[in-house]
């Protein structure tokens, strides 16, 4: 009889994986003054989210060994290449084209990687994105970034 050490490893390894952002996260923030919770300093705030992260990944990895799960499914080589060119096309469009153009091209690049997107929901997504994004970014925080080209 063989014993199965890891029984959901959907759960397990996204759990390993939140744990290893967490533990990346807080190497390169380990030099950041942390400060209180009433005089925040500038590595308080990625602390306490990297804190979170770990600790649901570190649910997730026991969840992972104690409860039956799903395997892992192969991976959908044409999904990931199209979801990663879509990061990338937001980054090169972002400076030349502005905002709404780099959200609504990421949105429609992005949406190739499912069968079921439809054409009109994915423009209509990408428009509230960016009308979100905008209004977020741009107006309320104040960030410099281009709106339009």
């Amino acid at each position: 009889m063989r014993i199965k050490l890891v029984r959901g490893a959907v759960d397990f390894w996204s759990g390993l994986l939140l744990v290893a952002i967490a533990g990346a996260a807080l190497y390169y923030i380990a030099s950041l003054e942390i400060g209180t919770a009433l005089e925040m300093g500038p590595g308080y705030f990625p602390l306490m989210i990297a804190s979170v992260l770990a600790v649901m990944g570190a649910a997730l990895v026991v969840r992972g060994l104690a409860v039956d799960g799903p395997e892992v499914p192969p991976m959908n080589l044409r999904a990931t290449v199209l979801v990663l060119a879509s990061f990338l096309a937001f980054a090169l469009l972002l400076d030349r084209f502005g905002l709404v153009a780099a959200i609504l091209a990421q949105s429609l690049i992005a949406s190739f990687a499912s069968r079921e997107s439809v054409l009109w929901q994915t423009l209509l997504f990408g428009a509230a994105m960016a009308a979100g994004s905008v209004a977020l970014f741009v107006w309320l925080l104040g960030i410099p970034v281009e709106v339009w080209p």
